[in-house]
């Protein structure tokens, strides 16, 4: 509860020091709608259009007017890709808590993600103390500078990784249902979080494809042959060895988002999970490496977000060195460590317009979080960890603070 409330109390600080600061008292501002999607003549009353340099808020705003409604246009706001409907799950539980009326949305898109922070804390401390941590540590889990962006924004990284978080804690405590239901909104928040569910099920089957395969070798070779099994338990498989309940915390995921894509599919007429990899992934290694280059290059003309840029992604790549050198000693369960590899291997294939620009790295939050995970489970001390990260999250903190 304690890191719950710190990093409640620190989100909202922020939020409160950004509203009075750069928005200027009008949380709509917050949603950063532009002209180019919104229509200043037929967006709802209230809803501050900026001239140009919106972001993705809008589209976010534009779902929690009314999450049943799922065409290219409506309420003057107008999508820039297909895509954007799949992440429903943000705008339904802002629209839950604007009750549906339109002039309380801007405030809703906030709320709903201070109360995500909170409960990553929450997570956090939890995570941390089943790794026999003090709960303090689960300060990492919540300090992801992309958070801060993402809460100036309107945007959903927060939201999703609560599910996620919260849908691992359960899977480890086998509360497999509610695992799985978690695990399927964290996936209508956002799509990447399947990655995790991908790990989960790759897991599930290899353990029950090997322990189906066991009894059959051993019945193939002669009894003279065969090593001494003993009696008892130990020829039986081990617990979880057969499909069963467990599964659904991968199963529940997967049809959940199948049968969303095609809802999508039956409005729009294309599916968005293909919309979205094919804008959002690229030749490997590519974009990442030509970002690091050009914001290294650029580190001279002493502009702030290029800084900042540099500072994260090096802040970032010394955490997921940290964290796959301890992939060995690390209690995490194999399917976490699953997770942090394919997560590791996403960097590799993002496209451009995920890598560039000043988003300080927000879309990044599941390599990290698995990374603090991994880390929490290992026997190395966390104060390397944190010293390496609280300068950056101060950066950006104080950066975003003062700009839109």
């Amino acid at each position: 509860m304690v890191t719950a409330l710190i990093a409640l109390v620190g989100a909202v600080a922020f939020v409160v020091e950004r509203l009075i600061v750069v928005a200027h008292g009008n949380l709509s501002r917050f949603v950063m709608a532009e002209r180019l999607y919104a229509n200043p003549a037929r967006v709802p009353r209230g809803l501050y259009v900026l001239p140009q340099n919106g972001y993705d808020g809008q589209f976010f705003y534009r779902l929690a007017l009314n999450p049943l409604n799922l065409q290219h246009t409506a309420y003057g706001i107008t999508f820039d890709s297909k895509f954007r409907v799949q992440r429903i799950g943000y705008p339904v539980l802002a629209w839950l808590v604007s009750l549906g009326q339109h002039q309380l949305v801007p405030a809703a898109l906030v709320i709903v993600n201070l109360a995500a922070l909170a409960c990553i804390g929450l997570l956090g401390g939890m995570l941390a103390r089943e790794a026999n941590r003090h709960a303090l540590w689960g300060l990492l889990v919540v300090g992801y500078f992309g958070f801060v962006f993402s809460l100036g924004r309107d945007i959903a990284e927060p939201t999703a990784a609560a599910f996620l978080l919260a849908g691992i804690l359960a899977y480890r405590r086998r509360h497999f249902v509610l695992a799985g239901v978690l695990l399927a909104y964290g996936a209508l928040t956002r799509e990447t979080v399947m990655v995790a569910v991908a790990a989960i099920a790759l897991v599930r089957i290899v353990t029950i494809v090997r322990h189906r395969i066991r009894p059959a070798v051993a019945a193939a070779v002669p009894a003279g042959l065969a090593p001494d099994m003993g009696t008892g338990s130990s020829r039986r498989p081990s617990a979880g060895a057969s499909p069963g309940v467990e599964d659904l915390a991968w199963v529940v995921p997967s049809v959940v988002f199948a049968v969303w894509q095609a809802v999508v599919y039956s409005v729009t007429g294309s599916f968005a999970f293909g919309a979205d990899t094919s804008s959002n992934t690229g030749l490997p290694g590519q974009a990442m490496v030509h970002a690091a280059i050009t914001n290294v290059r650029h580190l001279s003309i002493h502009a702030a977000p290029t800084d900042a840029w540099v500072v994260e992604f090096v802040v970032l790549i010394i955490l997921v060195v940290m964290a796959a050198s301890a992939l060995r000693t690390t209690t995490a369960p194999v399917h976490e460590r699953l997770a942090f590899v394919f997560f590791i291997i996403e960097l590799f294939v993002l496209s451009p317009s995920i890598w560039n620009g000043v988003a300080d790295l927000r879309s990044l939050d599941e390599v990290y979080l698995f990374a603090v995970l991994i880390l929490l489970g290992s026997r190395r001390r966390l104060v390397a960890p944190a010293l390496v990260l609280a300068p950056a999250l101060l950066v950006v903190v104080a950066h975003r603070a003062v700009s839109l």
